[in-house]
């Protein structure tokens, strides 16, 4: 009993800090983005803050599913229109809470990954107005679009955990973020480059880092749950996957940018002047993927320490089923 209350206490301290952090945060996001004062900023990033908390309190995916729809219905409309920065802001706290009020009121399994789609359809559709480079818009959402309707047909089949969906939403919303603009011209990348004083424009860089990152854990998922990977394959498989797509994406990268030519294959590839811009692709996406493997690792060892240590010495353990040619010999043999 006292080690509940013990660890619900950690639990609320964690909360406390996070939230505190948001607090900070959107304070000196608004301030440092928006001409409003001071007052304005505080008072905004505090209502927000108790929000958080409240959603919290009631669960942690009340927390993240009002915490993405307010952060990007606020951000879509932002950079979509032209409207003083008090239109999103109200929209992004009213869409916020009625999605969480749908929530409440509905069967939590079925609702969360419905609504995470609702909410993702809704920033598409406001992020498809006043896009930089139509042409390049559609060539980024040649992917976007077939990949979510791939996530919704295979859903009949092979449900991914609230988690693992809340972290493809995240980098999805990157993503469309990104084909508004087109990424080496999204200005959270123009104001770090400013602030840190950098070469380029790195938010296509984020999302490579970001794609590492957020696809690991569905990853991870995916080889758990229909591999049967376990132990140690279930950390390195993720990580060697990650790996591997950044390739093949930076592959279709370079064949669709050869196939369209011009300063719409410029503008697709993103290299900004950078000759070795794919191998920092890869290599930051294979190190958000290690990030996330590394977290994993340290709950488990944390929470399964005892358990875990076991699964990680059975995954090692030899088949002793014959291989190879050994296999192919004794398959010829049932033949004759």
């Amino acid at each position: 009993m006292r080690k509940a209350k013990k660890e619900s206490g950690l639990s609320d301290v964690y909360k406390f800090i996070l939230i505190i952090f948001l607090i900070f945060f959107i304070g000196f996001f608004l301030n440092e983005s928006y001409n409003i004062g001071l007052i304005a900023p505080a008072a905004i990033s505090i209502f927000a803050g108790i929000s958080f908390f409240y959603q919290w309190k009631k669960s942690f995916f009340n927390f993240i599913l009002f915490f993405l729809t307010a952060v990007f219905i606020f951000i879509a409309i932002e950079i979509s229109f032209n409207f003083l920065i008090y239109i999103p802001l109200i929209s992004s706290i009213v869409c916020a809470y009625a999605v969480s009020y749908i929530y409440d009121k509905s069967p939590k399994d079925k609702t969360y990954n419905l609504l995470l789609l609702v909410v993702f359809i809704v920033l598409w559709i406001i992020l498809a107005f006043n896009v930089s480079y139509r042409d390049d818009w559609v060539m980024e959402n040649v992917i976007n679009v077939p990949f979510v309707i791939l996530l919704i047909v295979i859903s009949r089949w092979f449900k991914f955990s609230k988690l693992s969906y809340s972290l493809i939403f995240l980098f999805m919303l990157l993503n469309i973020i990104g084909s508004h603009y087109t990424y080496a011209e999204v200005p959270f990348g123009f104001w770090l480059q400013d602030y840190f004083n950098q070469s380029r424009n790195h938010y296509d860089r984020i999302v490579h880092f970001s794609f590492g990152l957020l696809f690991a854990y569905p990853i991870r998922e995916i080889f758990m749950r229909i591999g049967k990977s376990k132990g140690f394959w279930a950390l390195w498989t993720p990580i060697e996957l990650v790996l591997g797509l950044s390739a093949i994406y930076e592959i279709l990268e370079w064949w669709i940018a050869v196939m369209f030519g011009g300063d719409l294959g410029i503008a697709y590839l993103g290299t900004q002047g950078d000759i070795w811009d794919a191998q920092w692709d890869m290599f930051l996406a294979g190190l958000g993927s290690m990030i996330t493997i590394f977290i994993v690792l340290a709950v488990l060892l944390i929470f399964k320490y005892k358990d875990y240590l076991k699964e990680l010495k059975e995954s090692f353990k030899v088949n002793k089923k014959p291989l190879g040619e050994k296999a192919l010999e004794k398959i010829q043999r049932r033949k004759r």
